[in-house]
């Protein structure tokens, strides 16, 4: 008998080889977009509760304060979390329990100061509006400290590429949460100080868990904490000059508009911003998830394997964030009605639109942000924030002047397309700039880093 020549086709391995590459990274995307997803499920539903049973004014004095907790968020994200995103996957990788102590301590230097501003804030903000916006800044400055350290937990495992953990503590946070909100108005003490409260027992107890997972060193030598913290500053030291500019891209309609009339419109930019979370948190998630990615790229010396994972990044986000508005628009009147009991109704038509455009405006800032920070150029998404915060002074701020909450929803998504138009101009520069020092090598399956290697 003559053996029959059997041959095996390269090409047919492909499709094996390009699921079991692409597999991890959906798998970790996927739970990346559930960690976010019942985060941004958690504290949407709060917003939708306090929305639904506080009268407007009040639900604006909860926006008004919640606005400033987003401008410590960003600064606590530029100097503790966002260089632990790329040093926690890169220089610190090996002594990770040890750094993420450090951070703990920054962490609890930075709130110290930042919730004794808080209250001096509630104490001159009372005088200007209400004893209301008082009491809900005197319960951010409680709530401050948990929340941020609820966030700096939940990142540490997406620097570890373990969003699994993170994804877990969402559940229990969202339970303490809703169950919490619940039990206040049940017993009549719903306000927009016990609101925010409720999210920081949330914060408190998920974190406690989220502690024993990671076990982080808090004993190590002043030479390390030095180490650390000059890594954090020169890294960071730009993105949290952006915190400000990045702030009024969001946040400053928030301070105009009481201003002009009342705090009653500020609830209702809020309610309308509400039902923007859903697409928007999932790309911050995905957002985050990809930093880490491109720092393995960049490891790697793989700027092909950047510029693919950008890509695709690219087109899901702006693809899943139309698709949104879509389902937005045409289920607008069920939205309205049984979110808010057709309370803030009338901006049922344009302004909705306005809304829906503000994820597709912030798709490519993400992505290309991320690449940035991966790079290390932190610095030029100054100058994008920089421009995108001038764009909302010029241009938003009359918007909002001449067409009150939908002309702020415009200012928005407009401030997002300058920033993604210059981060992306950026970015072009830099790569052209730094040549790779290794010529990227010809791969059979083209796809995303190995997640096996990478964590």
């Amino acid at each position: 008998m003559v053996a029959e020549d059997i041959t095996v086709d390269p090409s047919a391995e492909q499709p094996r080889g390009a699921f079991k590459r692409w597999l991890p990274w959906l798998t970790k995307g996927s739970l990346a977009i559930a960690d976010q997803g019942v985060f941004a499920v958690s504290n949407f539903l709060l917003n939708i509760l306090l929305a639904r049973w506080l009268a407007p004014a009040d639900y604006g004095a909860f926006a008004l304060a919640y606005s400033v907790f987003l401008f410590l968020l960003l600064v606590h994200n530029a100097v503790v979390t966002t260089p632990m995103l790329v040093f926690g996957q890169g220089k610190y990788r090996e002594r990770f329990p040890e750094y993420l102590g450090i951070l703990l301590r920054g962490h609890l230097a930075l709130m110290l100061p930042g919730s004794a501003l808080l209250v001096v804030v509630a104490f001159l903000l009372g005088k200007v509006y209400s004893t209301v916006v008082e009491q809900a800044f005197f319960a951010l400055a409680v709530a401050t400290p948990f929340i941020l350290l609820l966030w700096l937990l939940r990142r540490a495992f997406y620097a570890r590429l373990e969003p699994v953990w993170a994804a877990a503590s969402g559940v229990v946070y969202f339970v303490i949460l809703v169950v919490g909100t619940a039990a206040l108005h049940a017993a009549g003490h719903l306000s927009p100080s016990t609101g925010f409260l409720s999210m920081a027992a949330a914060s408190l107890i998920t974190s406690a868990i989220l502690l024993v997972r990671l076990r982080p060193a808090m004993a190590t030598n002043s030479s390390t904490i030095r180490a650390v913290a000059i890594d954090h500053w020169s890294y960071g030291k730009w993105v949290a000059a952006g915190a400000g500019p990045n702030w009024v891209t969001d946040n400053i309609y928030f301070i105009v508009l009481p201003a002009w009339l009342g705090l009653a419109q500020a609830g209702a930019l809020k309610a309308l911003l509400n039902l923007a979370q859903p697409a928007s948190q999932s790309i911050s998630a995905l957002g985050v998830l990809l930093m880490p990615i491109l720092v393995h790229d960049r490891e790697a010396r793989d700027p092909g394997g950047m510029a693919r994972t950008m890509k695709l990044s690219s087109i899901l986000f702006v693809s899943g964030s139309a698709a949104y508005m879509a389902l937005l628009w045409v289920f607008r009147f069920h939205i309205f009605h049984s979110l808010y009991g057709n309370k803030f109704s009338a901006y049922d038509s344009w302004p909705l639109l306005a809304v829906g455009l503000i994820p597709i405006a912030q798709s490519i800032p993400n992505v290309v942000g991320a690449a940035l920070g991966a790079i290390e150029r932190p610095k030029l998404g100054f100058w994008a924030d920089s421009w995108s915060a001038l764009c909302a002074l010029v241009v938003g701020i009359p918007l909002a002047f001449w067409l009150g909450v939908g002309g702020a929803l415009l200012g928005i998504a407009l401030s997002y397309t300058v920033m993604g138009i210059l981060t992306q101009v950026f970015y072009t520069r830099s790569i052209r700039r730094d040549s790779p020092i290794v010529q990227p090598p010809t791969a059979a399956v083209p796809g995303p880093p190995n997640w096996t290697e990478a964590s």
